[in-house]
């Protein structure tokens, strides 16, 4: 049987910096609606 090759992390830690990325946009994005519903 033939070992499967690991694949490189980078992709991984890519698409994991990219999700964190995403979240901390969300949270912005979300913060920011709560400050104009609060302003109304």
């Amino acid at each position: 049987m033939k070992e499967k090759k690991q694949q490189p992390t980078t992709a991984k830690k890519s698409s994991h910096n990219t999700l964190d990325w995403v979240e901390k946009e969300l949270k912005d994005v979300v913060a920011f609606d709560i400050g104009i519903s609060l302003k109304e």
